[in-house]
Parts: C-alpha cells; structure tokens; sequence
C-alpha cells in the first residue's frame, strides 16, 4: 500500500536483500522514490508545502473534503519528520546558495536580525529569530530577499552564522556598491555586524529611533499634543536634517535639564548618543540606501508569526524548526531547488 497525490494504491512488490547495505530493498520503491517505504516524492512535497502554511488538523481536514490522497495525521508528522532531520543534516544550502542567480543591477546589499516570541512546549515563551539579507537598485528598490528562521537559541548562533554564510555566498558573485547592516540597536547585533563586516555601513533601524524619541517625548511634556508637536518636529529633522542626530540630541539635552531627574530619561539619551553615528539618515537616503528593518520586521510577521504564533499553537524545537525552514524556503523562492536537490540526495550511492 503506498500513498500517492491520487490516494493510496495497493500492488504487489518484490523484495531482495542487499548485502552491501545489510537491508532489504525494494526496487519499486527505489524506481518510485517513496519515502518511509509508504509516502511518494510528489505526496511528501505536498505535505511539507501545504504544512509550511497550514496546522496539522487544517491540512488533515483539507485533505479529507478537497484532495484525493487522506494522510492520517501520524503519516504526516513522519514525512515532516523525515524532511525535518534532512533540512539540519545535509549540505543543501550550500547547493542553492552557488545556483541562485543575483539580480546584475542590485548595487546595494542590506542585512538585518530582529526576534519574535513563540511559544515553546514545557519552557513559555522564547524568541525565534529572523533574518533577512535584501539586495537594492541604484532607485533603492527592493530587487531580492533570502529569509533566514531559526527558533530560540542561545545567543541567535546557528542565525548568525547562517546569515553570515547567506551574506557571503552573495558577495562572492557579485560587486556591491554598499553593504548595508540594519539593527535596533541590540549589543550582540552591532558587535557580530562590526566583527563579519567591517567595512559595511552600520544603520540604526529608523523606526527604532523613533520608538525612543516618541517616548522621550511623553517624559518631555505632560500635555499630549505638546508632546505629539515635539516629538514630530524632531522625527522630521532626524531624517530630513543633514545635522539631524546631533540637533535631536541637543534637543533631548535641552528637555532634560528642564525636567525632573528621570532614569528612563536617562536611558532615552544614552540610546540616542550611543547609536549618533548610525544615525546619519538624511545621507543615506541622498543614496538611495535603506534606512530601516522593515523587511525584517515583516520577516517576524510572515515568516514565523503568521505560521506559528496561530490559535493554540505550542512547538517544540526541531518541529518548529522544520515548519521555518520551510517558509523560509518558499519566501525566498527556493523551493523548487531544494525538492530537487532533495529527490536527488535522497537514496544511498549503491542504488543504480
């Protein structure tokens, strides 16, 4: 009995030992390509690609009122489960990395990390992180995006390190103008950036900034539109001022000898003058650079949000890691590859 996109099929096969691989093999199965000895490629494509979007009862369900093929929901976590240990061992990054193509007008390359909390069996909530590496025209327009998930881990390694694989694989076959590194101003981030990429232009995420000045301004004034009147005034000369962070820090200055002593003011500042020299927006956007984590912050939403953050939802690690692999796969237009290259990898070298 196999299951295949048409239902599940019940033929007769022939079954013979090989001495070489101490198991017995099927030579159906190696001409069909099934995996677990049950599940055809095509069938497994479908589970992991509907998966990467759908919970295990939505996709169960789908199946029994629109698809020919009725997956028990222990089918469908074996074939994730087969995929998911072939996605953390092999080398197919790798193998995707050297045949994309980069777009020949990109002058610009951008990267950016951010975090977003999922919830994770017997531990609460942890941050899963995204990371996005995004190449941009002369006209700063978005031309691609490599999407990069990785649940919680200690110190976002196994992220880092792939970003930093995806960063240079891109380098390698193409001459950027800019390199472009994107953060809210987290330590770790700056450090990894300033120790991978030395020679790239270092931006303080602008909404980010923002975020602070808008809640300096709350501290500032106790009237609400005062607070709103300032804190626009100076959002504006931030990005439109050629002297813009230094203006906003003398401003910030001037508010806080006005004000009662104020920790969180304090804060607000030390923010601000730590992060001046990433802050020079009216310049960047002169070239057309980007200025913001939008994409990343978006990578949150849509890559690990919109999947694992649904009603319900509790992961483990691996299993939350095969479902983010996957969508990084499909944000990142690679799917296509990787199932080939997956069909290809999956027998041992004495199958002929």
């Amino acid at each position: 009995m196999y299951l295949t996109l048409l239902g599940e099929i019940s033929l007769k096969r022939g079954v013979y030992q090989s001495n070489k691989a101490k198991r017995s093999i099927c030579p159906l199965e190696i001409k069909l390509r099934f995996i677990n000895d049950y599940v055809s490629f095509a069938a497994a494509e479908y589970i992991c690609y509907s998966l990467a979007s759908m919970t295990l009862g939505e996709f169960v369900n789908h199946c029994k009122k629109w698809a020919l093929m009725k997956p028990s929901e222990g089918t469908v976590k074996r074939v994730l489960e087969y995929v998911g240990d072939f996605l953390e061992s092999s080398d197919f990054l790798f193998t995707i990395q050297s045949e994309q193509a980069v777009p020949e007008n990109a002058v610009t390359l951008a990267m950016s990390m951010d975090s977003t909390s999922v919830l994770i069996r017997k531990q609460g909530w942890k941050h899963a992180t995204a990371a996005t590496i995004s190449t941009y025209d002369t006209h700063g327009k978005r031309l691609s995006t490599v999407y990069v998930g990785r649940m919680p881990e200690k110190g976002k390694t196994k992220a880092k390190r792939l970003l930093e694989k995806e960063v240079k694989s891109i380098i390698r076959k193409h001459d950027f103008k800019y390199t472009v590194c994107i953060a809210d101003g987290a330590r770790d981030l700056w450090i990894f950036f300033r120790k991978k990429f030395p020679d790239a232009i270092y931006v303080l995420d602008f909404f980010h900034a923002c975020d602070h000045l808008s809640a300096l301004s709350k501290l500032f004034f106790k009237n609400t539109s005062d607070a709103t009147a300032w804190f626009k005034k100076y959002r504006s000369i931030l990005k439109e001022d050629p002297d813009g962070a230094a203006k906003v820090i003398r401003a910030v200055r001037y508010r806080r000898s006005k004000a009662k002593r104020n920790p969180e003011i304090e804060e607000g500042l030390k923010y601000l003058q730590h992060n001046k020299r990433r802050m020079n927006y009216y310049e960047l956007k002169q070239q057309n650079l980007p200025i913001g984590s939008g994409v990343v912050e978006a990578a949150c939403k849509n890559l690990i949000g919109a999947r694992m953050k649904k009603s319900g939802m509790r992961w483990s690690i691996d299993g939350g890691q095969t479902i983010l692999t996957l969508r990084s796969l499909i944000l990142s237009n690679r799917w296509e590859q990787f199932w080939t290259f997956f069909i290809n990898r999956h027998f041992p070298d004495y199958v002929t």
